[in-house]
């Protein structure tokens, strides 16, 4: 036959075009249905919500308390099987006047207030450091035994220097540890420890005149990391977000280098970031972004590099309790990954009260992949 006339070498170069078409067909396949199979894994859905807010203005321990304008950012853990929220209170005027305070729940539906955390210096100045106090973020800090928390102080604008008296300024972020050692720790209180990042000669042209805003740590390999967001206020910009680095929780924190920073996760928004780790060892952070009843989000596999933002409906239309528009779904303050494989979402929202004065309430909804 004709093929047994082929030379030797024509042979072996036949069946290594064959071979090698082969594993690249055979590389292709298996790659379509991994992409396919992380496809699955990067898209979140609504699964459940909960009939309006888990609290709201007539809550017993919101009228208790004198809690005028509702609640807005913070974050949700889960230990032992209770929720413990640490979150902001607007108690007098809407993001002006804010403690911090601290919640617990065994079901994430029904909340009992514990106590207030941290007390702003009532009176939005220049001089005034302390006039808001942000929390956003909670974690057991190993090396001390102790449970951490990290929220942010700003001074208000500066009329006399071309500022906006109504705006936040010079953003710092406080470190606080709790008095009690252990995991029994978390109720606090809590002590200041230092201020861990702030504005200084390492501050980048993105960050603005508010940064620094939000941080929330977590731990990728070696190394800690936490999101912080920045905003320019005259001319008005967008709200970028950037990474920051550290050996140890408790700092010193480095701000990673530009051009990495800012990220590239939104085009415009992004606030107040929470981060989780996953049970299939990637990352993932929920976050206040655009869109009517929607959050963001995005997932890592290293923790460093982060995918783009991708938007979740966090209320249908049949259950819509919150107001229409970019700002009124406001925060959410953890996506738990529960035994199932669902997460359990915890988010602040604004809705008009009948007298027409707006209320930051609590929500609850369960997420899944799709």
């Amino acid at each position: 036959m004709y093929a047994n006339k082929m030379p030797k070498q024509i042979h072996l170069k036949f069946y290594f075009i064959v071979l090698t078409t082969l594993v690249i067909t055979l590389k292709n396949a298996f790659s379509q249905k991994s992409d396919l199979k992380e496809n699955k894994q990067n898209t979140l859905v609504l699964i459940a919500e909960h009939v309006g807010p888990v609290i709201n203005e007539m809550h017993k321990d919101v009228l208790a308390t004198n809690n005028k304008s509702g609640f807005e950012t913070g974050q949700v853990i889960k230990l032992e099987g209770v929720y413990h929220m640490f979150v902001n209170e607007m108690f007098d005027r809407p993001h002006r006047d804010l403690r911090v305070s601290y919640w617990t729940s065994t079901d994430a539906v029904n909340w009992n207030r514990q106590s207030t955390i941290v007390q702003s210096i009532p009176g939005r100045t220049h001089t005034n450091p302390r006039s808001e106090v942000w929390v956003t973020a909670v974690i057991f800090n190993e090396e001390e035994n102790a449970w951490n928390i990290f929220y942010v102080a700003y001074r208000g604008g500066d009329a006399t220097k071309g500022e906006i008296a109504g705006a936040d300024y010079a953003g710092r972020i406080w470190r606080a540890k709790s008095v009690v050692h252990g995991l029994d720790g978390i109720a606090g209180p809590y002590a200041d420890m230092a201020i861990v990042l702030q504005p200084d000669q390492n501050s980048q042209a993105w960050e603005g005149q508010q940064a620094v805003a939000s941080f929330n740590p977590y731990k990728a390999g070696d190394k800690w990391y936490s999101f912080y967001d920045g905003h320019t206020h005259l001319p008005i910009g967008p709200w970028p977000t950037g990474l920051a680095v550290a050996d140890n929780l408790n700092g010193p924190w480095t701000r990673m280098p530009e051009p990495f920073n800012p990220l590239k996760i939104v085009d415009i928004f992004m606030e107040n970031p929470v981060t989780s780790r996953l049970k299939d060892g990637r990352y993932l952070i929920v976050f206040d972004s655009f869109g009517d009843q929607e959050i963001g989000y995005s997932t890592s596999t290293d923790g460093v590099n982060w995918k783009k933002e991708i938007r979740v409906k966090i209320q249908t239309d049949q259950n819509k309790w919150s107001d229409d528009g970019d700002h009124a779904m406001r925060t959410p303050l953890c996506a738990i990954e529960e035994a199932d494989g669902t997460f359990t979402v915890i988010y602040t929202a604004k809705y008009t009260r009948p007298t027409g004065l707006p209320f930051f309430g609590i929500g609850k909804c369960t997420l899944g992949w799709k």
